[in-house]
C-alpha cells in the first residue's frame, strides 16, 4: 500500500487537471458557448490530423535528439513506486494534464481570442507564450521548445478546426516525456 503523503500528492496531480476540464465545460455552459465551434470539440479531418501528429512527433524526437531534453530512459523511479502511484502519475501527467491544457488553451481561450482584434496569428502566438510561461520549472532552452510546441498546437487547432488534434499531439509528447 502506498504511503499516504505520496498518494495524496499524486491524487492532487490527478484532481487539478480534472478541475481544469470541469471549469472549461462550466464556463462554456455559463457563457452558452458551442462545444463544437467555440471549444473545437468536433471531428477533425483524418488525413490532415495524421500529418499534424507526424510533424509533431518528428519535432518531438528531433528536439530530443539535438537537445536531449528527455534525459535517459530510467525506469527505476517507476519500479520503486507502488503500481497505483505509477498509474495515477501516468493518468495525471500523460493523459489528463494534456487534455486540460489543450481544452483551456486551444479550446476555450483560442475560441474566445481568435474572434477579437488579435486574429488567428496573434492568438496562436499569445497562447503559445502563455503556455511556455506555465512551464517555468524547465531550462530556458526547453521553455523555447515549449513555445514552439504551443505554436504547432495552435496551428493544428486552426488548420483542423478541432481541439482533438492538439490534444492527441500533446498526449503523445507527455507520454513520451514521462517514460
Amino acid at each position: 500500500m502506498p504511503a499516504w503523503p505520496q498518494l495524496e500528492k499524486t491524487l492532487l496531480k490527478v484532481l487539478i487537471p480534472l478541475a481544469g476540464i470541469a471549469i472549461v465545460f462550466l464556463v462554456a455552459r455559463m457563457r452558452r458557448l458551442s462545444l463544437r465551434d467555440d471549444i473545437g470539440l468536433k471531428t477533425p479531418p483524418l488525413g490532415e490530423s495524421a500529418v499534424w501528429v507526424l510533424v509533431y512527433a518528428a519535432w518531438m524526437l528531433g528536439t530530443n535528439y539535438v537537445m536531449y531534453w528527455r534525459g535517459p530512459w530510467d525506469f527505476s523511479v517507476w519500479q520503486k513506486s507502488p503500481l497505483l502511484i505509477d498509474v495515477l502519475r501516468v493518468l495525471a501527467v500523460g493523459i489528463l494534464g494534456p487534455i486540460a491544457e489543450e481544452l483551456i488553451f486551444r479550446g476555450l481561450l483560442y475560441g474566445r481570442l481568435v474572434r477579437t482584434r488579435l486574429g488567428v496569428r496573434w492568438t496562436i502566438i499569445l497562447l503559445a507564450a502563455a503556455f511556455a510561461v506555465l512551464h517555468t520549472a524547465y531550462t530556458p532552452a526547453v521553455i523555447a521548445i515549449i513555445f514552439v510546441d504551443g505554436l504547432l498546437l495552435g496551428a493544428a487547432r486552426y488548420r483542423t478546426k478541432s481541439v482533438y488534434v492538439p490534444i492527441a499531439m500533446h498526449l503523445l509528447w507527455n507520454l513520451y516525456a514521462i517514460w
